[in-house]
């Protein structure tokens, strides 16, 4: 069993799988729009003192100070580990052996030998 990732593959994980969407979507964390902002419910507090920032890809919570990638969230609202989480997520993007069709749901296309995010969930 390969338990090994390299860089490329986790920067994908934690840059092309649009964080609102992992959150709203497929973790079914608790969200809304307040303010201009996408919030969702911290999974560490269960308070809404929350952001996300499609630009870096990563959602904070102000009032625990916890700073979130798709793979920090992945371990936290399932409950899993690092090498499961990571298995998990590269399930969502389109063009490995394991993945779904939600890659492209996702907002990410496979085209021309590399992932692209599209616009439609970029925010």
């Amino acid at each position: 069993m390969n338990r090994r990732f390299t860089g490329d593959e986790l920067f994908k994980l934690r840059n092309l799988i649009p964080i609102n969407w992992l959150i709203k979507e497929h973790l079914n964390i608790p969200s809304k729009d307040s303010e201009g902002f996408f919030r969702f419910l911290c999974p560490l507090c269960n308070e809404f003192q929350t952001a996300t920032n499609p630009k870096t890809n990563l959602a904070r919570c102000f009032r625990c100070e916890t700073n979130f990638n798709p793979i920090d969230l992945v371990m936290t609202v399932r409950g899993i580990g690092f090498v499961e989480s990571v298995k998990y997520l590269k399930t969502f993007l389109p063009g490995t052996p394991d993945s779904r069709p939600h890659g492209q749901a996702a907002g990410i296309e496979w085209n021309a030998g590399e992932y692209r995010q599209t616009d439609k969930h970029a925010g």
